[in-house]
């Protein structure tokens, strides 16, 4: 054999030894892959499965690589997300204590005793400890943020949601916060700026545009209130808080019928049909434009849900006398002078003064 032919084996042996080896790596590099189960792999499981498929490949999981931290953080996470608080907290701990970033475990605790627990002042401090592990940490601003709104410390969260905006000034959730904190501590400007910031990351932002109309309303900017009302009402299809706000500004506006058919529009939802107040409101509205008959159904509507205020008997009333049904008018007065001595006296002194005296129910 030639001396060159044996280097040639030798050469070829070793790049045969040099595929293998890379072959070998991918492999197992391609095995790993598939064995991955990261947050995302969870997610999935629980988008095709349900929450139970997602809980059943981590336990299964865990019961391989019992001390596995980030395991015990993805279960601290599930377990949050279907609003289990204190498996959640046992969990977070767990990996806490097997060392998984500390920041991250301590502002997830922080969102269980938040949310799910309503101890808003745990979900400061836990916040609070995040951002001692890691003052950089940007979602630590944003749920200490969310802590002080619910708490009424208005200063503090809008510190915390300036914080978090300069960390993240492409996310508007930072511009939200500051929007409803300064909005509370009565700083117009600021709020109104950190409002179109959020238009300017979000247009499509329909309770920003809202509490712009808020803002321009607070400061006797009607026409400019009502706009932006408008706006929020066509993006998201209408909210009762929107018909009512729009309704008030339209009043000071003069423009009744908008007013009328807004507070029309907000009945219409569970959250305001059960109170008898905004039935007053509608009924006044009604009778403002001259629809009686819609006028006399929100007062009938407002007497059903209150029947011991005497608001409602006295509109009705009224409403009554006018549509020239005295008889009506006079059964309201005699109720509503029941429940509160005096009411209707000057509805009933022109009355009797136009008409001769009320006439007497019939038998």
């Amino acid at each position: 054999m030639s001396r060159n032919f044996k280097i040639a084996l030798v050469i070829s042996a070793a790049a045969a030894l040099l595929l293998a080896g890379g072959y070998s790596a991918l492999e197992r590099a391609r095995r790993a892959g598939e064995d991955v189960l990261g947050w995302r792999e969870l997610t999935a499981l629980a988008y095709k499965g349900g929450p139970g498929a997602a809980a059943e490949a981590l336990e299964n999981r865990l019961e391989r690589h019992p001390n596995d931290a980030l395991l015990h953080y993805y279960r601290a996470r599930l377990y949050f997300e279907q609003g289990q608080a204190e498996e959640a907290l046992r969990s977070a701990d767990r990996a806490i204590a097997l060392g998984y970033a500390q920041e991250i475990s301590h502002l997830l605790k922080a969102l269980v005793y938040g949310r799910l627990r309503g101890d808003y002042a745990g979900q400061r401090d836990l916040a609070t400890k995040a951002l001692v592990y890691d003052p950089t940490y940007d979602y630590g601003y944003l749920v200490r943020a969310e802590a002080g709104y619910a708490l009424g410390d208005y200063s503090a969260c809008a510190s915390d949601a300036a914080a978090f905006s300069r960390l993240q000034p492409k996310e508007p959730d930072g511009y939200e916060y500051s929007l409803l904190c300064l909005e509370r501590l009565g700083d117009n400007a600021g709020a109104e700026a950190a409002g179109l910031k959020v238009l300017a990351l979000e247009p499509g932002s329909h309770a920003a545009l809202w509490r712009l109309g808020r803002l321009h309303a607070a400061q006797g900017a009607y026409a400019a209130a009502v706009k932006r009302f408008s706006e929020a009402i066509r993006l998201s299809g209408g909210r009762p808080a929107y018909y009512l706000d729009r309704a008030r500004a339209c009043s000071e506006l003069g423009d009744f019928s908008c007013a009328a058919w807004d507070y029309a529009s907000a009945t219409e939802w569970a959250a305001v049909s059960g109170y008898a107040s905004y039935y007053l409101l509608l009924g006044a509205a009604m009778h403002r434009i001259g629809e009686l008959d819609h006028a006399l159904a929100a007062a009938g509507k407002a007497a059903q849900l209150s029947p011991r205020d005497p608001a409602p008997l006295e509109l009705r009333a009224r409403l009554r006398a006018e549509a020239g049904d005295l008889a009506g008018a006079r059964r309201d007065l005699l109720a509503a002078e029941g429940l509160a001595p005096g009411a209707g006296a000057e509805l009933r002194a022109r009355l009797a003064g136009a008409t001769g005296g009320l006439p007497k129910d019939k038998k």
